[in-house]
């Protein structure tokens, strides 16, 4: 074999180690998911790169949030992700994690595992978990937002 078939077979190899693997299980379970908001109304932190906004009790009688609470971000690829706000490490719905926005990452006070949510991943980057969180189905039209699973 010669050198670049060496190079190869080492990036694909490598591959793997250098993203979160969309194959990885979160440990939530799943929960109906069904929220719907306004973002200059209901969310306007959401309108800069780096905004946030956590749902963790219904405003109405047919929103539905999951297992632990939704968190809204407004990721760096000026994209918007929705997460559950349980801590996949602890699989407690009262376990909320904290998103610090500058970073782009939700921590577990409780276990201290971190999970980069500025790129719209969720996988835990530090502490002792390998569960990601659980990421919800999004949708964007002008200023209205819907999470759903």
């Amino acid at each position: 074999m010669n050198a670049s078939r060496y190079i190869v077979l080492l990036s694909v190899a490598a591959l793997p180690l250098a993203a979160c693997k969309k194959e990885a299980r979160t440990s939530i379970p799943s929960t109906r998911v069904s929220l719907e908001f306004n973002i200059l109304r209901d969310a306007p932190a959401l309108n800069a790169t780096g905004g946030v906004a956590a749902f963790v009790k219904p405003k109405y009688s047919n929103q539905y949030l999951g297992y632990g609470g939704v968190v809204v971000f407004h990721d760096f690829e000026d994209r918007f992700v929705a997460f559950d706000l349980a801590c996949p490490n602890e699989v407690d719905p009262q376990v909320r994690l904290n998103v610090d926005s500058i970073p782009g990452e939700a921590i577990c006070t409780r276990c201290g595992a971190v999970f980069d949510i500025g790129y719209g991943h969720g996988c835990p980057v530090a502490g002792d978990c390998q569960s990601p969180m659980r990421q919800y189905s999004l949708s964007v039209s002008g200023y209205d937002v819907r999470v759903f699973n």
